[in-house]
């Protein structure tokens, strides 16, 4: 994986350790959902995991029965199985691509995760298959939760790229002019969001019928929804 940002890392760990993608509001809003919908110990199934950073308190707060990150990253890796080791959740780590990956486990999963990395697949297509994938990982009343950024409607990916890096500029103040570099040439190659009404048609063709809205920032940049087998859709704030 040719990307400075996720190889290097520091630049990413800072997005989140100033909370820059609201992954705290987003992680704590998709615990109260697993706690509410569970009430046996869960698997978890991870795309694109990280450092594992983010959901570290969600996984210390649910019952976890066991857990599965995938990431390209040998940065991020190695700093999640510190942090898997550290606090001895039950678990392991596969590097490798998460569509490749996930088609290879051959369990099935409470909840599976893709957070910040569903969009950097450009094709629709491949983003259709990594939910058939998912799907076909689930448990009957698993769900599949996608945190992520996502484009207005009718909006394009130009349109869309001036609106997150001018949001970026005027909000992520702690970065370095090198940093916001690294940042914004990552932007540029490799996020490609659909509309929340692109993600649920998606949802539908992979066997995901049930789409709910969980979150969504004030910006409309980023949003937490939830997949679950079956064909009766809805949408609430």
């Amino acid at each position: 994986m040719d990307d400075q940002l996720f190889e290097e890392w520091q630049v990413y760990e800072k997005l989140v350790i100033h909370d820059y993608m609201d992954h705290r509001a987003f992680f704590n809003r998709l615990q109260e959902e697993i706690l509410a919908r569970f009430e046996h110990p869960v698997a978890i199934l991870d795309l694109g995991c990280g450092d594992l950073t983010p959901i570290l308190p969600l996984l210390a707060n649910v019952p976890l029965k066991r857990y599965v990150g995938i990431d390209e990253s040998d940065v991020a890796l190695a700093l999640a199985a510190r942090r898997l080791k550290d606090r001895r959740m039950p678990g392991h780590l596969v590097k490798g691509d998460m569509l490749a990956s996930m088609m290879e486990i051959g369990e099935s999963f409470d909840i599976i995760l893709a957070s910040f990395s569903l969009h950097h697949l450009a094709d629709p297509i491949d983003k259709r298959r990594t939910l058939e994938a998912g799907r076909q990982r689930l448990k009957p009343d698993g769900v599949f939760a996608l945190i992520d950024v996502f484009s207005a409607e009718s909006e394009s990916r130009d349109r869309y790229l001036e609106r997150w890096i001018k949001h970026a500029k005027t909000h992520y103040a702690e970065l370095q002019n090198a940093e916001r570099i690294i940042l914004f040439d990552h932007v540029r190659a490799r996020d490609f969001p659909v509309s929340l009404a692109t993600l649920k048609a998606l949802g539908e063709q992979a066997g995901l019928g049930q789409f709910e809205l969980l979150l969504e920032d004030r910006e409309r940049l980023n949003c937490l929804v939830t997949f679950s087998p079956g064909i009766i859709s809805k949408q609430s704030g």
